[in-house]
């Protein structure tokens, strides 16, 4: 019987894991970017503890839902942040995501007039270090 608890606290605890990045994802897809940003800000801390794609998947919807809120500089930190994450770990997101990812690579380059910085695709390029969350250092009322 204590297996079995065990073994459904694991499966309900990894189901959750990732509930709050498809939630911010829902609501992005649904149009609903200020509820989505608020989803994404207050679960960040999740992180630290969070798989490389749920940490990639994380930061590609917390950066779109950035820029289609039209805070591109923030937005472009996070869309990196989940490229970071690609260099290591190239299955990370889906096809559609990593074509999403560089679609909002390019917008958020375009909007400041540069080349952007695609994310790798093939896994060649190693990152030397682990992907730090980009707003780890503002302060809280930012």
């Amino acid at each position: 019987m204590r297996a079995l608890l065990f073994a459904l606290a694991l499966v309900v605890g990894t189901g959750c894991a990732a509930h709050y990045v498809n939630r911010g994802a829902d609501l992005y897809a649904g149009g609903r970017y200020i509820e989505a940003a608020e989803v994404f800000e207050r679960t960040e801390t999740r992180l630290a503890t969070s798989s490389a794609p749920d940490r990639c998947r994380y930061g590609l919807y917390r950066g779109a839902t950035l820029l289609a809120l039209g805070d591109s500089p923030r937005a472009e930190n996070w869309l990196h942040y989940s490229s970071q994450i690609l260099q290591t770990e190239p299955d990370a997101l889906s096809e559609e995501e990593h074509t999403m990812l560089t679609h909002a690579l390019r917008v958020s380059a375009a909007r400041r007039g540069a080349t952007p910085a695609l994310p790798p695709h093939d896994g060649t390029t190693v990152a030397t270090s682990r992907p730090v969350s980009p707003d780890a250092n503002e302060s809280p009322s930012n």
